[in-house]
């Protein structure tokens, strides 16, 4: 059983808008393994489905056309709307209140490049567009953070299945994708980590009592 095969089959079907539509769906479906499935689709760059600039170029564009659409129209709705879905949205993907506080601290301080440093931790990069939204931060300057992380995410995960596939013939996409969750898992601990530094980092500045840092 290979299930990333097959949506990578399915993908295929559509060609290059089947990568586009990927990138898209991974910033709105939390269940789809974007790890996983990108791994799938730089594997299959090596059987000529696509080629692997192609395929970086389009789940690229993909995922920062909805990241920019959801922050568009999150901060359209006004603060009020925008804090109850960003604060939803964070109890469902399993983020604490406190964590999300100090992420729009961190946001406010160093927009451009938390905006970067987000979409390479898995879970805040769901939520970083409607932190964005709002705090109102400029979308010229969210949009280039967030193309930067987005490219490096997917480049870095592209390149590894591509990687894999050429050097192991007949490699089961999910297993592989299977072994790469524990490290991004790890990397994620590393980044939650250096996100909440960050983030008290910037509370300390901005507060008043000395004695809270």
């Amino acid at each position: 059983m290979d299930p990333l095969a097959s949506l990578v089959d399915w993908i295929a079907l559509y060609g290059v808008l089947g990568l586009f539509a990927a990138g898209l769906a991974e910033r709105f479906v939390p269940a789809l393994p974007s790890h996983g499935m990108l791994v799938a689709i730089g594997m299959a760059a090596v059987e000529d489905s696509w080629s692997l600039p192609s395929a970086f170029i389009m789940t690229t564009c993909g995922s920062l056309f909805a990241s920019l659409a959801l922050f568009l129209v999150v901060r359209a709705v006004g603060q009020d709307v925008s804090g109850k879905l960003l604060y939803g949205t964070g109890r469902l993907l399993g983020l604490p209140s406190k964590h999300i506080d100090r992420m729009l601290i961190s946001f406010q301080a160093r927009d451009r490049s938390l905006s970067l440093i987000a979409q390479i931790i898995p879970t805040v990069r769901f939520v970083a567009p409607l932190a964005a939204a709002l705090l109102r931060l400029d979308a010229w300057r969210f949009a280039a953070g967030t193309l930067l992380g987005i490219a490096l995410w997917n480049g870095v995960f592209l390149t590894a299945g591509y990687a894999a596939a050429q050097s192991i013939p007949d490699l089961n996409a999910s297993a592989l994708a299977i072994k790469f969750l524990f490290l991004v898992l790890a990397v994620e601990m590393l980044s939650v980590l250096i996100w909440r530094l960050l983030g008290r980092t910037n509370w300390c500045r901005t507060s008043s009592e000395d004695q809270a840092c």
